[in-house]
């Protein structure tokens, strides 16, 4: 990250700073390498400004990434659930007429077939719901996934080292 002002105190931005590493620039044969004080402190300062507004636009940037990611997931989970309880609430259906077949069965052999499809109905009823509990576990494991992504960007931590100082004339 690049910083920098003017003689009269005016911050330059990032690509101001980066420009003028661009212009053909001499090194006078006399330079006294001692930066004041007040410099120093304004660039610090400027630095630690940058800083801020960098992590800030990190910050934004994964909230919205963070929002996108659930949203993908809550709709998923809504498609999910309702695909479910349609196999569920047609699974149901078929129970409900298959007991009333094997009620209405004119003997015991068709009662018996009758309860066996019965049972074989209400066996797959049983899977769709351990598919749905299943899926409900799954999209539970994936926001985590999510939660725990965006804690590790967040525990990201930044740190400045100063490797020069340069102060420009242009003549």
């Amino acid at each position: 990250m690049l910083v920098g002002f003017t003689e009269d105190g005016v911050p330059l931005d990032s690509t101001q700073c980066q420009r003028l590493f661009d212009l053909p620039g001499q090194q006078p044969k006399a330079f006294d390498i001692e930066i004041p004080a007040a410099v120093l402190a304004r660039l610090q300062a400027l630095q630690s400004d940058r800083q801020k507004a960098l992590l800030e636009e990190m910050t934004a940037r994964n909230a919205h990434w963070f929002d996108i990611e659930m949203d993908k997931l809550d709709r998923w989970a809504e498609d999910r659930r309702a695909s479910l309880k349609v196999e569920l609430e047609e699974l149901d259906d078929a129970v409900k007429e298959t007991r009333k077949a094997a009620r209405l069965a004119p003997n015991l052999p068709e009662k018996l077939e009758r309860q066996r499809e019965l049972r074989k109905l209400e066996g797959n009823r049983d899977a769709a719901w351990r598919s749905y509990d299943e899926a409900s576990l799954e999209l539970d494991r994936q926001k985590d996934a999510v939660l725990d992504g965006v804690s590790k960007r967040l525990e990201q931590c930044s740190e400045a080292e100063n490797l020069f100082v340069v102060r420009w004339c242009l003549i």
